[in-house]
């Protein structure tokens, strides 16, 4: 895209045909890349609600998969090691 005198330039505006003059209108925490910063740093800080209910389920999910599985190795552990057969022959 062309720049005529008096067109706004941005940080990434490739100059091809010698040298300009510009005046900087904003610095630091005004410009662009400062305010995408500043949106991606709080788009991860913040979850959306489903997560936050994802969270929860799977704070009580897990632990409780966990628990179900280390019980049912014992009680297969101590069939096998009383060789009790779970099923009627």
């Amino acid at each position: 895209m062309e720049k005529k005198v008096g067109d706004e330039v941005i940080g990434a505006t490739i100059n091809k045909t010698g040298s300009f003059q510009f005046e900087a209108t904003k610095v630091g925490k005004e410009t662009t890349v400062a305010h995408i910063v500043r949106m991606v740093e709080e788009a991860q800080g913040s979850k959306a609600p489903i997560q936050r209910l994802a969270d929860v389920i799977s704070s009580y999910f897990v632990p409780t998969v966990i628990g179900i599985a280390i019980v049912t190795f014992v009680v297969w552990y101590f069939v096998d090691r009383l060789q009790i057969s779970p099923l009627p022959s």
